[in-house]
């Protein structure tokens, strides 16, 4: 059968479905995973790899509808990479049932990305879109008559009664509940599929409105989910879309005939540029001002700085996949119990979970799909070069909506991300078939495409090795305390658990648990780079919680002559402070910080009082106090210690 054919009519409809089949069974196979391995919250009770079996028939049914082939692409080696940094965020887990449950999802999802990407022509693809069109519109009505509407924050008050209104004609469905904002990024991602559909030329006239209908239903739980990020991603995607339309016209009339795909894609970065310097003077100005939504705005501003201080300390093998909230709230907002599931943020999540491998993979798969489309959209029929436009608008969407919330990564919505560069790269070499076959190329591509493909590669190999043998001994250090966090969080968050954290306290954990594996990594690490943040302050948080605290403040006021200024040295230092009594400097330097006052005055009872250590309760007390000297109830506090201790003046 060649995959290139513009339809499969002379095979056998048995062998036809079966590119069907092959996308049916992945899909099976996500859903298991899906449903028994939890959501947000990614359960240790899932199936398995059980589910494993239905993607391993996809491989034999592809090669029953092609023939055996095999052609290895970059696309494939990032994806081995993206997986395999998958595996080491299992490894690197604390608790390994929730980091398993994640990675089947992401194997569901690579599943999915074969399923798609082996469709063999080009009725073979518009049946694969169907199915996620028919996917998308059957998720968007089961949001809305699920959504508990009455509980639901009221955004758009409008969008509010219609939800309620039309899930009241809609079945009573129970079980499980998809929340509005992973309902919405969803159904954001898979929207432009529903383009190629609508257009299409072939087949019955009522299947156009059909698919008008669907997309519709579909836009529905998009609109009532009520999530802005994915409104703003689908409209981000929506005007580019329009732009790179408008752009072709304008330049197939303007240019000159061998520089008008050039000026077009020249004309698109310009508008992409131009869109970007608006939105970060629209953001500055919002902040400056304190205009409405700037509240939040800062929120997510910080979350994404301390998003960032936690990557930072896990950059070559991630916290593990699903840990990002405990390792979030314990080694950088220094609090007790969790604080938020993920960073809103798709790259920095992949960042912290999977590392800066995984995050390299990710954005490679990104860009080589964009540019495998780009270059098929050249030679590529117009129905072909619907579905590569559509491919790439999902992808933006997705990459879009990254950046203020994640969807794709950070929920179960992930079996969905590698979905869109499926379709992109079925229809791309849909469209290399069809030209070679029209121009009679042969299958091999030009040597000097293939030298200069090398060339990047090697240079960007020669880079990597260049940086590398400059600054090899922070690197080695940065490796060696990444590997002592790991150590230290498996040990200390196996056995602290936030339901019942006064029993043990984060600092009994410490005292009585071995962390001499992690401090040995710490100590190789200072060898290497004594400047090394994360060695100092994992090693001044354990001496903090055992009572060392000349140690403590040793390594804290080191990071600060180096020159560390991010909110973990400074609340470590004000708490090697505080312990030292040294006051007024503690209150100085922990001044502003969010969870200052309120850690300090926790601290006073669970680390001082209930050790007997009532000097250094009082100095703690004294601190948050001098933190905000209107808080009645922690002046009489120090006013009762300092008559119990004698420093009445």
């Amino acid at each position: 059968m060649d995959r290139g054919r513009p339809d499969a009519a002379h095979v056998p409809l048995a062998q036809r479905m079966l590119p069907v089949l092959e996308l049916v069974l992945a899909l099976c196979a996500a859903a298991l995973w899906y449903t028994t391995g939890g959501a947000v919250w990614y359960r240790s009770s899932g199936l398995g790899a059980w589910p494993l079996l239905l993607i391993v028939l996809l491989w034999p049914l592809h090669w029953a509808a092609v023939g055996f082939r095999l052609r290895l692409s970059a696309l494939d080696g990032l994806l081995l990479l993206f997986l395999l940094t998958a595996a080491m965020g299992v490894w690197a887990a604390y608790d390994r049932g929730p980091a398993w449950a994640k990675f089947w999802l992401i194997v569901g999802s690579i599943g999915i990305y074969y399923a798609l990407a082996h469709q063999p022509s080009r009725e073979a693809l518009y049946i694969a879109l169907s199915i996620l069109g028919l996917f998308a519109m059957g998720l968007s009505l089961y949001f809305i008559a699920t959504n508990d509407w009455a509980s639901q924050p009221v955004k758009v008050p409008v969008l509010l009664l219609i939800g309620e209104r039309i899930a009241s004609w809609l079945p009573s469905l129970g079980g499980h509940r998809i929340t509005p904002n992973v309902a919405g990024g969803m159904l954001a991602t898979l929207l432009p599929f529903f383009v190629p559909l609508v257009r299409r030329r072939e087949g019955p006239p009522w299947l156009r409105g059909f698919w008008l209908l669907c997309a519709a239903a579909a836009a529905l739980g998009w609109l009532l989910a009520a999530s802005r990020g994915a409104w703003l991603a689908v409209g981000v995607a929506l005007m580019l879309w329009l732009a790179w339309h408008g752009i072709g016209r304008w330049a197939e009339r303007a240019a000159a005939a061998g520089m008008v795909w050039r000026t077009r894609l020249l004309a698109l970065a310009l508008v992409i540029l131009i869109g970007a310097i608006v939105v970060l003077l629209a953001g500055y100005t919002l902040l400056r001002d304190g205009l409405p939504g700037s509240g939040a705005l800062a929120n997510r501003l910080g979350l994404v700085r301390d998003s960032g201080l936690l990557a930072r300390d896990y950059v070559f093998t991630g916290v593990g996949l699903g840990m990002y909230q405990m390792h979030l709230a314990i080694y950088t907002l220094l609090l007790h119990v969790g604080y938020i599931i993920n960073s809103h943020n798709l790259f920095l999540d992949l960042l912290i979970e999977q590392g800066i491998l995984g995050l390299a993979a990710y954005l490679g798969i990104a860009l080589v799909g964009t540019v495998m489309a780009l270059s098929a959209m050249r030679r590529a029929s117009s129905s072909l070069t619907w579905i590569l436009e559509a491919g790439v608008a999902s992808l933006l969407v997705g990459l879009t909506h990254g950046l203020v919330d994640d969807v794709l990564y950070g929920s179960r919505g992930v079996f969905l991300l590698l979905a869109p560069l499926g379709v992109i790269s079925s229809a791309a070499h849909l469209a290399r078939v069809w030209a070679r076959a029209a121009h009679g190329e042969g299958g091999s591509q030009p040597s000097g495409l293939a030298f200069r493909r090398g060339m990047w590669l090697f240079s960007l190999f020669a880079g990597v090795l260049a940086l590398g043998a400059m600054g090899w001994r922070p690197l080695l250090g940065a490796l060696y305390a990444n590997l002592g966090a790991v150590s230290q969080a498996r040990v200390e968050l196996a056995v602290y658990d936030q339901e019942r954290f006064h029993d043990p306290t984060l600092d009994q954990v410490r005292q009585r648990e071995d962390l001499s594996r992690a401090e040995r990594w710490f100590g190789l690490a200072l060898i290497r780079n004594p400047a090394n943040a994360t060695a100092r302050q994992r090693l001044a948080s354990i001496a903090l919680a055992r009572g060392t605290y000349e140690e403590a403040l040793m390594h804290m006021a080191t990071a600060w002559q180096g020159g560390r200024r991010d909110s973990v040295t400074r609340l470590l230092l004000g708490d090697a402070l505080v312990a030292l009594g040294h006051v007024e400097e503690a209150a100085e330097t922990v001044r502003g910080l969010k969870w200052a006052k309120s850690r300090l005055d926790g601290q006073a009872w669970s680390r001082y009082w209930v050790r007997g250590q009532r000097e250094q309760a009082y100095f703690a007390w004294k601190t948050a106090s001098l933190l905000d000297p209107e808080d009645a109830a922690l002046r009489s506090r120090v006013s009762d210690l300092e008559r119990q201790l004698g420093r009445v003046r």
